[in-house]
């Protein structure tokens, strides 16, 4: 069932502290990320039965805006979060404060990479979103994140990962229109994609375009992009292995059905052993 606790929502930075020239990647996105994916929450449900069916607290990898964090904890879990970028966190602050009240209460905020951030809480239920797993290139970074979560859970606590099921055989360079947005503030936003792919890294780099227009203001487009892991079910599954955890359930959406080989998502369930 889900617990209340007293955690407070003020930022700490670990021993891990990023560097100050080190890239933030989501700098440019953070701003835009929530008129995107707001709307998205097919997987909060899927989280919030994980964490009821293992107990709090909880721990959110990699946690962004909030998007998932802060339904938990409205829930009533004790939850922290942990991110490595600074505009990101900036954005999850500025929520927490402005709905107060359990929210703020239950939620405990570390700025951090999951592979070597430290807290002295350990926790029954741990998950990793939205395929922010893939921001880890190099199978070490993976070794290395899931060893770190493992030292912070305890015994008998389970993971949860969630990632793409990879198709290498969309086409590249071509730019796709996502979507079109009004925001608050009066401003159309609409939204760009391209894609590249290094097959023999099993890489993919997005490329990001924003059309931004407003009444008052002149047309401006804001660009950035990203690289990814393109991971197979069985690379997760083995580095889960490699790493103390045993695979109980590979879900193929957020309604808890069955994983196919033909499945768009792959959501990993697993047991610290």
């Amino acid at each position: 069932m889900p617990r209340k606790g007293k955690s407070s929502s003020a930022r700490s930075v670990t021993s891990a502290e990023r560097a100050k020239d080190e890239l933030d990647e989501y700098e440019v996105m953070a701003k835009y990320y929530d008129v995107w994916y707001e709307d998205f929450t097919e997987d909060i449900n899927f989280y919030r039965t994980l964490a009821e069916r293992s107990g709090g607290p909880v721990l959110e990898c990699m946690c962004g805006t909030g998007r998932v964090m802060i339904p938990l904890a409205d829930a009533g879990f004790e939850i922290t979060g942990v991110d490595q970028s600074s505009a990101m966190l900036d954005m999850l602050s500025s929520k927490i404060e402005l709905i107060g009240g359990r929210v703020e209460r239950n939620i405990n905020v570390v700025q951090g990479d999951i592979r070597s951030f430290r807290t002295d809480a350990r926790f029954r239920f741990a998950f990793v979103p939205f395929n922010s797993f893939l921001h880890l290139l190099s199978r070490k970074d993976q070794i290395d994140a899931l060893k770190n979560i493992a030292e912070h859970m305890e015994d008998g606590g389970v993971l949860s990962i969630s990632v793409f099921n990879p198709k290498l055989d969309r086409p590249e360079n071509l730019v796709r229109h996502r979507g079109t947005k009004v925001t608050s503030k009066g401003e159309i936003i609409s939204k760009f994609e391209a894609q590249t792919f290094d097959i023999g890294r099993m890489n993919t780099t997005i490329h990001f375009f924003y059309d931004i227009s407003r009444q008052d203001r002149e047309f401006r487009r804001v660009t950035t992009s990203m690289t990814i892991k393109l991971m197979t079910y069985q690379e997760l599954a083995d580095a889960l292995d490699y790493c103390g955890f045993a695979v109980e359930a590979v879900y193929g959406d957020y309604s808890f059905s069955p994983y196919r080989k033909n499945s768009e998502l792959m959501a990993f369930v697993a047991r610290k052993l």
